[in-house]
């Protein structure tokens, strides 16, 4: 069988979550026996899978979707949502009306949806979608090996200067306020007795949705010594952050499904999350802690402070529930859809 990725601006989308999903999962589906190009120019393949909603990308399926006796199948991934533009780039919510038409023709041309989780699908099906020809499959990460380094825990906090009894909270994502680093801050300024780190790329302010509002907090941020922007930073020094932090502080306005999350627990971390549909997969109180102000975070991490037992088995029952998301059920999920619908 041979796939063929569709991922349009694929130099631009270098080091973001659609792009390193896609490429992974080329990758492993190789264990199956299926031959995956990225942007293949081969004028036969079984599966035509889009993982971009780019105009370009619009124009490629609407040529593959009306052609004749066609014997290929054109699968497409629902990682872009109206919900999901909102509250990013300037003018994003001046625009986003436009993406009502635009969204429902381009996934109309697929002969199958893929939603990353639950709540990906129920968006789906809000735009009139068949929810039969649906089928959520998690981007799932690898959890073959154990990503957990005590000998990195320990050198990293004793660079950063972190004694027994102070927590690192951090989050990962780009400095928009769709992501809520607004809210990240008011839970640092109230936690002042632990060290907050947001990682991710700082977008210029004229770019970016609500940059007056922002501002502020991250003015905010800078003057406090407990609130850190890094930036965007390397693959080794994300890992050291990754085992050197206590909790995943995730406050996210709107996901279709948050892979940093689920990195965050394969490292050990404890998922502070907002209580939001997104993350049903996790329950409040077994897995994770959820909130939905930052009074009510910033209290979590409180009592977790004070509770090792808690944090225990928060620890080990987030372990348990990631399985669900190991990479190998999604490939091989995916897979089974391919055998399918070829």
């Amino acid at each position: 069988m041979k796939v063929n990725f569709i991922l349009d601006m694929e130099k631009s989308l270098i080091g973001s979550g659609v792009y390193n999903s896609a490429i992974r999962l080329a990758k492993q589906l190789e264990s199956f026996g299926i031959y995956t190009d990225i942007n293949g120019k081969n004028p036969r393949y079984d599966i035509y899978h889009f993982h971009t909603a780019l105009p370009q990308s619009l124009l490629k399926a609407k040529i593959l979707n009306r052609r004749t006796n066609r014997k290929y199948k054109i699968i497409m991934t629902g990682h872009t949502t109206i919900e999901d533009f909102r509250d990013s780039f300037l003018f994003s919510n001046r625009i986003d009306y436009a993406l009502i038409p635009y969204l429902t023709k381009y996934y109309s041309y697929a002969d199958y949806l893929i939603a990353v989780s639950d709540y990906n699908k129920t968006i789906l099906q809000r735009y009139g979608f068949d929810p039969t020809a649906i089928r959520v499959i998690s981007n799932g990460i690898d959890l073959s090996t154990n990503r957990k380094n005590p000998i990195i825990r320990k050198n990293a906090r004793r660079h950063l200067g972190l004694g027994e009894n102070v927590f690192l909270i951090i989050s990962v994502g780009l400095c928009i306020y769709r992501k809520a680093p607004d809210v990240f801050t008011q839970t640092a300024l109230l936690t002042p007795n632990h060290r907050f780190m947001w990682i991710g790329k700082y977008l210029p302010l004229g770019t970016i949705a609500h940059s007056p509002y922002l501002r502020n907090h991250f003015q905010k941020a800078r003057v406090s010594s407990n609130i850190q922007f890094t930036g965007y930073i390397s693959k080794n020094t994300l890992e050291a952050l990754w085992n050197a932090a206590d909790i995943f502080l995730y406050v996210s306005r709107e996901e279709n499904q948050g892979i940093a999350l689920l990195e965050s627990i394969a490292y050990g971390n404890i998922p502070v999350v907002r209580d939001h549909p997104v993350f049903n997969w996790l329950t409040g109180g077994e897995d994770c802690l959820k909130g939905r102000t930052p009074e009510e975070f910033s209290a979590h991490i409180s009592n977790l402070a004070s509770n090792k037992s808690l944090q225990k088995s928060l620890v080990k029952q987030g372990t348990v529930t990631l399985r669900k998301h190991d990479m190998q059920n999604s490939i091989s999920a995916l897979a089974d859809l391919y055998s399918e619908l070829v």
